[in-house]
């Protein structure tokens, strides 16, 4: 028997080495049918205008490239693997428009180009555009002759004075109303480049073809460097006209002309002075001048000084440059004035101060600099350092409460497990890098990775030894995600190398595969294998092709991002409920997904050359950075609540330290999503409302009442209620002797008497036969109703205003539900609530709401009335108050309105009318509805008779605007 195992696994173990020689070999063969990898997109780096521009350029290829007069057409091919409708090619040599065709690798496009058979000899620019992807060529008729003209440059630039309404000449003059007061003196310079270049220069082509028609200071500023001016006031920023080629027949040299004007005024009273700046060119990959003069000329101004290249002439009124590869820059004085220079043309604070003998702190330009603190008082004196300190602190203070009560929410059973710790560590360190050192491409892609893997294995982990959730159910949807992910990677290849088709069918068949060892129970321990077959040779697959030099695509990635997310959210939603359903599983995934992909669809900002089935490098990181940053913590608060449902599904709810850490959790995090300075100290006050709402529990009130139990105690409270409104009754009357004293030891009895462990007294402060989690939706119901007329104008009037943009006014909208929050969390934890009956827990409820919603709205309407905000109109002082008062108003309503409401469900839940304990034949029993009613009313008449009483929601500090600077660099 020994011997025959030993065959039995040899001839095991050698069918797995052939088959996975098999499966390598089948893998080498599709990598080799692959056609060559194209250049791919790649992300930008370096300044703003990089990343946003930069992209891996077409390669275009004309064959030939030199070509005898007359002949007929040229191939052109390009590297690009779009479709043939979006490849479209231009040029002056062409007759017509081309049409381009897939080459039969796939990765290229060709089209064969018409040329006009009169074309003289020299160079021609071919241009396209295949996709998002630019590129040119140049293709040369033969039969010139002689030296190459060279490219050379000279730039005039004209200072003169200038008088009111001579700006209409400027570009942006007829758009733009400049007008200044009286006094000002006034100056127009005009920059002209008049380049030479050869009559097939690409700069010429260019021109022809419209590069410079949107922004001609960009094209202008990468072939002859940027110029600027600084004025002490400018009217008009430099604006380039369109560009103007000349050229004539048979010339072999063309002339372009680009003008530049600016306006600015000088004040007469004050010395100043005018300068012009000049940086050399940057741009890599334009051609390069192999020389340019500058000339400045003056009319009424006085070349005071200049800096960069020694000057190859001066003058008063005259300087001529030498603009190679050195900045250069030129200060004018009024002709018979001067002014300080000295730190224009050097940059040096102290340097300009030792030259001019000043203080360096007279140098530089004139801004006010105004420190203010958040509400406009000023940040140098005491109360403005207090105010600044005490933000600092409450920051601080908040931060800390924030881990520390999510330390708590989690519970000392989940930190005992220590496959949680790996989680801790990597959630900790991604978000901690994200946060400290501001890079998120990198923590995201980890955290995007890793925590499904984790949530599977931790999910798996559980399952050992549970009821509710078998491990082979655990293993089974691990097994699923593997697979899914084994076949997301094996379709970039098969497709790439077979087509869709072929592709679609190989990956039906394994899928079919696998779903049948799946459905088959006495083949369903063979699931698990399969899934990590169809993972291991997916990742092999896509690793081959990586390794001989193609990139995935970005659909791949994707595809890749929803699986992950899909096997989190199963994991979580499992640990966190304690049962399996696979029902319950699929509905939570599918909801999750469709939540986060409106999310990530919401937030992300396409580059205009992406799409979502093919993403550029830096959309896809950003679509990973959502879905890490801001997906994620989502879904973890949600597992808390699913986790606290779970508590809730019983009386033990009540005392249960993670239940009560979330809630308090959930209640800081709606101040928490705010970026204000203040949101420390509003958390700190919703902390503090918190502990006004819910003191010490009484152990008699924290046990499960039964429905029969809570009919009970019911009717004995109003049955002693009744005893007591005798005893009250016939004390009133005038009465004496023993008959009288009876009665009245008797009604004390029948009043002090109760049966039970409980004191019927306290029979509307139990749960009421309902458990936690049910009482908590009933008042998140009924808060959200009572609240929502408010909510709705508040959000009504921010959009009206502008306020703020799409992500801003979502983020700020959370504030909205601190109300209906702070009701869920009085009815989940009601007989813990302060107070003995529940107009009394509600007045305790109007306390807490009034440190939670009340700083929050007085901050948001302070700022608005100091007119800090441009786009908000500020209120008076008597429409501040009565708006603070609406406010009020409006928790009040909140507050009493849920008291009756509860009160009235309890005696519902008992089956006996609420006029037993609510008599409306009295003026003391209808004081709180009257109240709540009165409140109502006088919120409603105030809101539509005061203006501007509804604060903005907080959307946090406006962002600063950006002020027009004197200059503008072309």
């Amino acid at each position: 028997m020994t011997g025959e195992g030993l065959r039995a696994g040899a001839l095991r173990g050698a069918l797995v080495v052939v088959a996975v020689l098999l499966l390598f070999g089948a893998g080498l063969w599709t990598v080799s049918r692959m056609g060559p990898a194209p250049a791919g997109p790649r992300a930008g780096s370096g300044s703003e205008a990089d990343v946003e521009y930069e992209e891996d350029p077409l390669s275009l290829t004309v064959v030939p490239p030199r070509v005898p007069p007359g002949t007929a057409s040229v191939r052109v091919a390009a590297a690009c693997a779009a479709p043939p409708e979006k490849t479209t090619a231009q040029s002056a040599a062409f007759m017509d428009s081309v049409a381009f065709a897939r080459a039969p690798s796939g990765t290229a496009m060709y089209a064969d180009a018409e040329l006009d058979p009169e074309l003289p000899p020299g160079r021609y620019q071919i241009f396209a555009l295949c996709g998002t992807r630019f590129g040119s060529a140049e293709l040369e008729i033969e039969g010139r002759k002689g030296p190459e003209p060279k490219r050379t440059a000279t730039t005039t630039i004209t200072l003169t004075p200038a008088r009111p309404g001579d700006w209409r000449d400027h570009p942006d003059g007829e758009r733009t109303s400049a007008e200044l007061g009286s006094g000002w003196i006034f100056f127009r310079v005009r920059i002209t480049h008049e380049v030479r270049v050869p009559a097939d220069d690409p700069d010429v082509a260019a021109l022809r073809a419209g590069a410079a028609g949107g922004d001609p200071s960009t094209f202008v500023s990468e072939r002859l460097g940027s110029f600027s001016v600084r004025a002490p006031r400018s009217l008009f920023g430099l604006g380039y006209a369109a560009p103007v080629v000349r050229t004539d027949s048979g010339a072999r040299e063309a002339v372009i002309t680009y003008t530049a004007l600016d306006y600015g005024a000088v004040d007469p009273s004050e010395p100043s002075t005018v300068g012009v700046a000049y940086d050399p060119p940057a741009a890599e990959g334009v051609p390069r001048l192999d020389a340019h003069e500058i000339v400045v000329l003056a009319t009424g101004w006085t070349v005071a000084g200049v800096s960069g290249p020694p000057p190859l002439a001066q003058d008063a009124h005259l300087l001529r440059l030498n603009g190679g590869d050195r900045p250069a820059r030129v200060a004018f004085a009024r002709d018979g004035t001067t002014g300080p220079m000295a730190y224009f043309l050097g940059e040096n604070r102290d340097m300009a101060a030792f030259l001019e003998g000043t203080d360096p702190s007279d140098q530089g330009p004139e801004e006010e600099q105004v420190s203010t603190g958040p509400l406009g008082m000023d940040a140098d004196g005491f109360v403005g350092r207090a105010w600044v300190a005490a933000l600092v602190a409450g920051l601080v203070a908040a931060v800390l409460l924030l881990l520390s009560t999510l330390a708590r929410a989690l519970g000392r059973p989940w930190w005992r497990r220590r496959r949680n710790w790996v989680l801790v560590a990597m959630a900790g360190g991604g978000y901690g890098w994200y946060l400290l050192v501001g890079e998120a491409d990198l923590p995201a892609l980890l955290l995007v990775a890793g925590l499904p893997a984790l949530a599977l294995l931790s999910t798996f982990r559980a399952a050992n030894g549970r009821g509710d959730l078998p491990r082979a159910e655990a293993a089974v949807a691990a097994a699923v995600a593997a697979a899914l992910a084994g076949l997301v990677l094996a379709a970039w290849p098969l497709a790439a190398s077979f087509g869709g088709g072929p592709a679609a069918g190989v990956l039906a068949v394994a899928a079919g595969a696998a779903g049948v060892t799946a459905a088959v129970p006495r083949l369903r321990r063979l699931f698990p294998p399969a899934g990590l077959v169809l993972l291991g040779a997916g990742a092999m697959l896509a690793g081959m092709a990586a390794v001989a030099g193609h990139a995935p695509p970005s659909l791949m990635w994707l595809a890749l991002v929803v699986v992950g997310w899909g096997a989190l959210v199963f994991g979580w939603v499992t640990e966190a409920g304690h049962r399996w359903s696979a029902v319950s599983a699929a509905r939570w995934v599918a909801a999750a997904t469709v939540a986060c992909g409106a999310q990530v669809y919401a937030v992300t900002d396409l580059d205009p050359r992406s799409t979502w089935t093919s993403l550029l490098p830096e959309d896809l990181l950003e679509v990973a950075g959502t879905v890490a940053f801001m997906s994620v913590p989502l879904l973890a608060l949600t597992m808390l609540v699913v986790r606290v449902r779970r508590f809730g599904g019983s009386a033990e709810g009540l005392t249960e330290p993670a239940a009560f850490h979330t809630a308090v959790l959930l209640l800081l995090l709606t101040r928490a999503q705010t970026v204000d300075p203040v949101a420390g100290i509003m958390i700190l006050l919703v902390w503090a409302g918190v502990f006004v709402l819910l003191p010490a529990p009484r152990a008699e009130l924290l046990r499960a009442v039964p429905p029969e139990e809570h009919r009970r105690l019911v009717r004995d409270l109003i049955r002693r209620r009744s005893a007591r409104a005798a005893l009250t009754a016939l004390l009133r009357q005038a009465g004496e002797g023993d008959d009288f004293e009876q009665r009245r030891q008797a009604l004390e009895r029948a009043g002090d008497e109760h049966e039970g462990p409980l004191d019927s007294d306290l029979a509307l402060t139990t749960l009421a036969g309902r458990t936690p989690w049910q009482n908590a939706l009933a008042s998140l119901g009924v808060g959200a109703a009572l609240s929502l007329p408010f909510s709705v104008v508040r959000i009504s009037e921010s959009l009206q205003g502008l306020q703020a943009g799409g992500q801003e006014l979502a983020a700020a909208a959370l504030a909205l539900l601190s109300l209906p929050a702070l009701s869920m969390v009085f009815g989940y934890f009601y007989p813990r609530v302060r107070g003995t009956n529940p107009v009394a827990k509600c007045l305790a409820f109007f306390l807490a709401a009034l440190l939670v919603e009340l700083p929050t709205y007085v901050y948001t309407l302070a700022r608005a009335s100091i007119a800090q905000d441009d786009w908000v109109v500020p209120p008076t002082a008597d429409g501040a108050f009565v708006g603070v008062l609406v406010a009020v108003g409006n928790i009040a309503v909140v507050s009493i309105g849920l008291g009756l409401w509860w009160e009235w469900r309890l005696m519902w839940l008992a089956g006996e009318p609420w006029g037993r304990v609510r008599d409306v034949r009295t003026l003391r029993a209808l004081a709180a509805p009257l109240a709540a009613v009165a409140i109502a009313a006088a919120t409603t008449a105030a809101t539509a008779m005061v203006n501007n009483v509804i604060a903005p929601l907080p959307s946090g500090p406006p962002a600063a605007e950006a002020t027009p600077t004197p200059t503008r660099t072309p």
